[in-house]
């Protein structure tokens, strides 16, 4: 058995390990954005009617969501 773990370089299972690994990330990353690909599309075409039709830039709205829970706090106090 000595003579087998004598025989294997580490170096070769380093590399093996690494592709390995590779291979799952990858897998991983696909997985993630076939999850999110139509969420992504819609966000980005959100944000494009708004820039386009509405004259909306992608700051005033990064700003408004910013603040968000500010103003659903007023909105929830004026309520009461």
């Amino acid at each position: 058995m000595n003579n087998l773990f004598d025989a294997i370089n580490s170096q070769t299972i380093l590399l093996i390990a690494a592709i390995a690994v590779a291979f799952l990330l990858v897998r991983l990353l696909f997985r993630i954005l076939s999850v999110s690909l139509g969420i992504i599309l819609t966000i980005v075409a959100i944000v494009l009617v708004l820039q386009y039709v509405f004259g909306i830039s992608p700051q005033q709205l990064w700003f408004e969501i910013s603040h968000l829970p500010q103003d659903l706090t007023r909105l929830l106090q004026s309520f009461s």
